[in-house]
């Protein structure tokens, strides 16, 4: 029996959940059973071989609804193979202090949740104008112009490391299926 992955994700405009998207389809091409649940919706844990948790960062901080699934099920999630990717625009500007600041959002969550992933993975998001409401396209207009970056709003912009991402999904593959095969003593 092929191991059960959860996925379980917070997204606001979307790009969170076409990232656990990609990381199922490379877990299902590794054979593990995979299902892909939004926070709100998703089941307890306790059933599962492994979970890869997911969100996006907003206002310089993860969202309450992760946070508190995570809060809600540590004891669980601490008996598993466990990983976490974050998505964020700061993630899509690689200096220094960015990356830092990427860094910190997970030792915060870490902190918030005792959460103990084994694998963590830090992407950037996109920046999608044409999803925004008028205020939040020019507010997030004029943070990207004061940080150098895309100010076309008649575009949206991927910044997400794809390649990063499959990486991302293979070592999780391999941290599950060895764990799933160390617990049924298989060769």
């Amino acid at each position: 029996m092929n191991p059960h992955v959860l996925i379980v994700y917070h997204t606001s405009e979307g790009q969170t959940a076409r990232i656990a998207e990609r990381i199922a389809d490379e877990l299902r091409r590794d054979e593990l059973d995979v299902d892909v649940r939004e926070v709100d919706e998703a089941p307890i844990p306790d059933g599962y071989d492994g979970v890869v948790a997911g969100d996006s960062i907003h206002a310089v901080k993860h969202s309450r609804a992760l946070v508190r699934y995570l809060q809600d099920h540590a004891a669980t999630l601490r008996t598993k193979p466990t990983a976490l990717f974050q998505v964020s625009l700061t993630s899509a500007n690689p200096d220094e202090a960015h990356t830092d600041t990427a860094h910190e959002l997970v030792r915060d969550l870490l902190e918030r949740t005792d959460f103990d992933p084994g694998i963590i993975g830090i992407f950037a998001g996109a920046l999608v104008y044409t999803q925004y409401g008028w205020l939040k396209r020019h507010v997030m207009q004029a943070i990207v112009r004061r940080e150098g970056g895309d100010t076309d709003m008649s575009h949206d912009y991927d910044y997400t490391d794809w390649g990063a991402v499959d990486h991302f999904a293979a070592d999780v593959a391999a941290m599950i299926t060895a764990r799933a095969r160390d617990d049924t003593g298989a060769a």
